[in-house]
């Protein structure tokens, strides 16, 4: 039995979090390296889900039995629950960042609050 591997295609978005990872420090790498693979499946599947979504609509018949009734169409509910996962990762991944310095910003800002 052969398993095909699948393109992976990484788009601009994710070309420029990539680069972005060179900031996070060097124990944290392995956990983002990870957090930014997962990134770049679920953003393929979500161009997948949303590309079937366009085509074929955001509802679709549904039958069982006798009964047939029209429903959210599955690669909708599927593109939803992805989307909300691949925000919390992307969150995640963010948090690994280093805290951005705004020290002289508030230091300004105390000063001429201060008078």
């Amino acid at each position: 039995m052969s398993i095909s591997k699948k393109n992976v295609i990484v788009s601009a978005n994710m070309r420029k979090v990539k680069t972005l990872l060179k900031e996070i420090p060097k124990e944290r790498q392995p956990i983002a390296q990870g957090l930014y693979n997962e990134l770049v499946f679920m953003q393929n599947t979500l161009d997948e889900l949303k590309d079937q979504v366009e085509r074929e609509g955001a509802t679709a018949m549904f039958k069982q039995g006798k009964q047939e009734f029209l429903r959210e169409h599955p690669a909708l509910k599927a593109y939803n629950t992805t989307i909300q996962r691949f925000s919390l990762i992307y969150k995640q991944l963010v948090d690994l960042l280093p805290p951005a310095d705004t020290g002289q910003q508030n230091d300004a800002l105390i000063d001429f609050l201060k008078g």
